[in-house]
Order: structure tokens, then sequence, then C-alpha cells
């Protein structure tokens, strides 16, 4: 059946499931999907899994040369992929990326973030007088935490890679 443009609205308010069925949140902004290829109407998800699926689909069709068929498949390796046990590496721009997020917080917020180290020198944190300080000593201290693969947290309870912010 086809759905002219005056009646999508009310095609997207009867058929609207209240929750996202791709981010499984309560939708705040509705949209009617349809297929890029067959023009078809998929459902009503949220605004921003439009666009997020949107994004997929044309990376998916344009960079990889993909088969529509093969979409879900590929989309499931990507989540099996992304559940895979953590290699305990950290990769230089991910370092960077770590530290952009650090500088982002106030001083306080960094003091915290560096005081979870156990090996970490409350004294030497107290010491760094501006930004650029903790910066350099939060550098070093991430460096040492995976170099060491696991550390202690202060109070003796296992900190692992997932609490590092």
């Amino acid at each position: 059946m086809y759905i002219s443009a005056n009646r999508i609205k009310e095609y997207r308010e009867a058929h609207n499931p209240g929750v996202c069925p791709i981010l499984a949140r309560p939708m705040t902004k509705t949209v009617v999907d349809h297929d890029h290829k067959t023009g078809e109407i998929r459902g009503v998800i949220d605004f921003n899994a439009n666009n997020l699926l949107g994004v997929i689909e044309r990376k998916f069709f344009s960079y990889c040369s993909g088969d529509a068929k093969d979409l879900p498949n590929v989309l499931r390796n990507i989540a099996d992929f992304l559940e895979r046990p953590r290699s305990g590496h950290l990769h230089p721009v991910g370092l960077n990326q770590l530290i952009a997020q650090f500088k982002r917080h106030n001083k306080e917020e960094q003091e915290k973030l560096m005081g979870q180290f156990y090996f970490s020198d409350e004294n030497e944190i107290n010491s760094c007088t501006n930004v650029q300080q903790r910066v350099k000593l939060y550098r070093t201290l991430l460096k040492t935490f995976y170099e060491t693969k696991t550390v202690k947290h202060r109070v003796g309870v296992q900190c692992s890679k997932d609490t590092i912010q």
C-alpha cells in the first residue's frame, strides 16, 4: 500500500512503538524509516536511530560495495567484534583521546581520576599547579597502568581498565 506524504504523520502516530526498536529507549522524535533501495517503509524509529542507520547504510554501500542482503550479517559481526574480550593494550590514539577527556574535567575531577591509581602519589598529584602538569602526570599514570595490566585501587579493590575514564 502506498502511503501519501499527507498521511505519513498519521502512519507514524498509528505505528509508534513507544520504544525505539534500534536504540531500545523511549523515542523523543519519531520518523518513518524507509529502505533507500526499495522505498518500502521499515517502521517507526527515533530520529537519532534513523540518522545512525543512514550513516551505516551509506558507508556500507559506498565504501564496502556491499550487497543489501549482507548488511545484517555485517552488523552482527560488528556486534561480535565489539563484544570480544579487551586486548589490554592502549593505542596511541586511545591515549590521546583519554587525555582529551581528562582535560575537559575540572581540577578536582582530574585529581580524583589520578587518585584512582594505587601507585599514584598524593603529594605528587597535589603538587601539580596547572593543567599541563596534571595532564603530564595523568599520561604517565595511564601508561604505567597499561604496562602493569592490572592495578589495585587505593582501597584495595581491583580496578579494571573499564574504570579508566
